[in-house]
């Protein structure tokens, strides 16, 4: 079975992934600035700092 940790990590891979496309097609729609530039750092934070923490946390 899937422990939790593993879980946690694809889950805030996956919402990462689709932040940054999100964003990557607001760069493309010409949305406002500040949106774009909050969804990529939302996508870094979830790619990143989430998977990092949960690994520190878990004891891996």
């Amino acid at each position: 079975m899937v422990d939790a940790p593993v879980i946690l990590t694809i889950g805030s891979v996956c919402v990462g992934f689709v932040l940054f496309v999100t964003a990557a097609s607001g760069v493309r729609g010409r949305w406002h600035r500040g949106i774009v530039i909050a969804l990529f750092v939302a996508a870094v934070c979830f790619l990143t700092a989430v998977p990092l923490t949960v690994a520190l946390t878990a004891g891996v």
